[in-house]
């Protein structure tokens, strides 16, 4: 691995890391308050959808941790 493919490898995984955090954010929100910041739908597409099956990394990722934090997993304590 070179240093262009190494550097890439790194915005890669914070991408990865910030993605599943952010929907953890609002997830857990949910959880502690009872409360959804987004939409009822869009509640239902991130809750649902975060089986990894829409082709979208990101997306699974954002979703992984939306529901995760529904649930209050730690952060931690999730695949």
């Amino acid at each position: 691995m070179d240093q262009k493919e190494y550097e890439a490898l790194l915005v890669a995984i914070e991408q990865m890391i910030e993605t599943s955090v952010r929907g953890y954010r609002p997830g857990i929100h949910f959880q502690i308050l009872g409360r959804l910041e987004e939409t009822a739908q869009e509640h239902d597409r991130l809750y649902n959808g975060s089986d990894g099956g829409s082709g979208d990394e990101y997306l699974d990722a954002n979703a992984r941790g939306y529901r995760d934090g529904c649930k209050g997993l730690k952060p931690e304590d999730t695949p």
